[in-house]
């Protein structure tokens, strides 16, 4: 994965900008979490972690990819939680604990995506993270969602 800050687009080593991050931000919190979003031939998703800092706000670094469309919903959603799953993973071993999973999935059962939630917040609790998702307004996610929507070459604001 190629990690980037959201605000300047600068690719950086992500072990060493967490370290570094984190040596400066003692009052922290890490969010994760992915969005993605189908065109005709193709699926984007974006990955992001959001460094919250209680009195400075959020700082985020983010990683996209662009595969062949996704045709089942089902198994872009949870493609989504892998990849957060995975980039959970990735920080732990550099010895970082993250907060939260973001997983953009709803818990109401009328929504298609209610079928994944149990087994995808099982998913993320067995690494000892609390996950959280649609009524619990993941930041993540949002951030996620713009990041696929928008083109990269493009600034914008994440009120956080």
């Amino acid at each position: 994965m190629e990690w980037k800050k959201l605000s300047t687009r600068e690719v950086v080593s992500l072990n060493d900008y967490i370290h570094e991050w984190l040596e400066s931000n003692e009052d922290h919190k890490i969010y994760i979490g992915c969005d993605s979003q189908d065109t005709t031939k193709r699926t984007t998703f974006a990955v992001v972690i959001v460094l919250h800092n209680k009195n400075k706000g959020g700082h985020v670094l983010y990683d996209k990819m662009v595969v062949p469309k996704i045709t089942s919903a089902y198994e872009r959603l949870w493609k989504e939680v892998e990849l957060s799953v995975e980039t959970a993973q990735t920080i732990m071993d550099f010895g970082i604990q993250p907060d939260y999973i973001d997983i953009d999935l709803n818990p109401d059962p009328k929504y298609k995506s209610n079928s994944l939630l149990r087994s995808a917040v099982g998913l993320v609790e067995s690494l000892g993270i609390e996950a959280r998702y649609k009524s619990m307004s993941p930041w993540s996610i949002r951030v996620a969602d713009n990041l696929c929507r928008k083109p990269s070459k493009k600034k914008m604001q994440i009120d956080i």
